[in-house]
């Protein structure tokens, strides 16, 4: 594997970042996951602006999102890869020689740390029916900026374990009684038989990139606040993102959902974030030979 690592390109043996960067002392960073098929990142530009609006709002400066797309393009190139997940992470960095590591307020002056690498995944022609997985409904305990793809993810990660202990495969937030998102991807429920997705700020959550698709994709979906108890009569619930692309859950808090198997709302919805891609591929086609 060959990654970027503040303007050098190296072994993963090789990578140097100093032990008191911000982002390894204390999640003080942004960072974002994002999915290449044939060459092409799907959907970058909404990627380049949430990366952009996340760091403006964490205030950290010295690196130009614009420039997601010709780095991805390169990590790819350099590792011999067409179909892959490409990762991109920035830090607040560390503090200048000599100066001292605070703890709350940050030294402005740090140059931001840049680290991206890419992963081998399945080709779009591979996605041809939904995956499975079990899910558990899990208390919301994170923090309310939740629509900032922050790296400060040991709440998801407490939050999959502890859905793991419970013999499920993902853990579905909820807070107050409203349901928010998985650990890493946004939830779509069959509810009456129309497809739900909770509203953004209901309670607050990512917007994932890839769910922005799949409302693009079909606008007959309800987006709107999505309780609990409605999640656990649901005839079907889906998780979606870059990684899960459509996801079946076939169990929720140890009981099936629906007949516990893939849906044919999950495999239209399949059908359809496919056909996104694609058109987007076209489009990122176009734009290349002009």
């Amino acid at each position: 594997m060959i990654l970027y690592c503040n303007g050098d390109w190296v072994g993963p043996g090789e990578a140097r970042i100093s032990v008191f960067d911000r982002g390894f002392l204390f999640g003080d960073g942004v960072y974002e996951g994002l999915r290449a098929f044939d060459g092409l990142i799907v959907d970058l530009d909404r990627h380049i602006r949430r990366m952009a609006s996340g760091l403006a709002e964490l205030r950290i400066t010295g690196f130009d999102p614009a420039g997601l797309g010709e780095r991805s393009t390169e990590i790819l190139r350099r590792n011999a890869l067409q179909d892959a997940f490409v990762y991109w992470q920035i830090t607040r960095g560390a503090p200048a020689t000599g100066e001292a590591v605070r703890t709350r307020l940050p030294a402005w002056q740090s140059r931001p740390t840049v680290m991206g690498f890419a992963i081998e995944s399945k080709p779009l022609a591979a996605h041809c029916e939904p995956a499975t997985a079990t899910a558990a409904s899990v208390e919301d305990t994170r923090w309310t900026r939740l629509h900032v793809k922050s790296i400060a993810l040991s709440a998801n990660i407490v939050g999959a374990i502890e859905a793991s202990e419970r013999g499920a495969d993902e853990a579905v937030f909820v807070r107050d009684g409203l349901v928010s998102e998985a650990t890493a991807s946004n939830v779509f429920a069959v509810i009456d038989g129309r497809i739900v997705t909770p509203e953004l700020g209901s309670p607050p959550m990512l917007e994932g990139v890839t769910r922005a698709l799949v409302l693009g994709a079909d606008p007959e979906i309800i987006v709107r606040p999505l309780r609990a108890e409605e999640l656990r009569g649901a005839s079907e619930i889906m998780l979606v993102g870059s990684t899960a692309m459509v996801t079946s859950v076939t169990a929720l808090d140890g009981a099936p959902v629906g007949a516990g198997e893939a849906g044919p709302h999950a495999r239209r919805l399949l059908g359809l974030l496919v056909e996104a891609i694609r058109a987007d591929q076209t489009r990122s086609r176009g734009a290349a030979i002009a």
